[in-house]
């Protein structure tokens, strides 16, 4: 085989490999379903561009069995009114973090049986994306899981930004977040729902 023609098929397939990564979106999420999470930004998915209608940062804690605390920081609560649907984008971001511990997951609860699709946001904040995003089987619960590694409070690690598109088009308090640390202990934080 000609070495010309073999590296410009390489050069071909790396330069379709990396225009694929950049338009990357957001993936529909059914109840039941586990998936890696994709990266997304407003650039390539432009119903993402929005105004921030609630914002808000919520400290947390986890202890282990001991009481000490494993993890501290804050979680990110935000909504965001698409301008080109006026339906609701839900972030969750973990922020500020201290302690010799770790973050396993976050799930978020109160999404009924609605559409969901989940990404990560590239274009913000944060380094740690989560890998995996999972849904309970009556669908209301959702799972965004670190791992590969997990996100570090002893480093003080803050996420990306966590998207779940929802078709709707009001919020409410009554919500709940919950954080999980590596070693299973948890705590919850008082979110906003759809």
């Amino acid at each position: 085989m000609n070495k010309g023609v073999s590296f410009a098929a390489a050069c071909g397939a790396f330069s379709l490999l990396l225009t694929t990564v950049a338009l990357a979106v957001s993936v529909l999420l059914p109840p039941g379903a586990s998936l890696p999470v994709p990266a997304t930004t407003a650039a390539t998915e432009p119903v993402l561009d929005g105004v921030v209608i609630h914002d808000a940062l919520l400290p947390f804690t986890i202890r282990g069995v001991t009481g000490a605390p494993l993890c501290m920081g804050q979680l990110q609560d935000r909504v965001v009114r698409s301008n080109r649907t006026g339906l609701l984008d839900f972030y969750y971001a973990i922020r500020s973090t201290n302690g010799p511990g770790s973050i396993a997951r976050i799930v978020a609860g109160s999404y009924g049986k609605l559409e969901l699709r989940v990404a990560y946001r590239t274009d913000g904040l944060g380094t740690v994306p989560p890998r995996v995003a999972a849904r309970s089987g009556p669908g209301p619960l959702v799972a965004f899981q670190f791992t590969d590694p997990p996100l570090s409070c002893a480093r003080h690690q803050e996420s990306r930004f966590m998207l779940l598109e929802a078709p709707v088009k009001a919020y409410i308090a009554g919500g709940a977040t919950q954080i999980v640390a590596t070693t299973g202990a948890s705590t919850v934080v008082h979110t906003v729902e759809p």
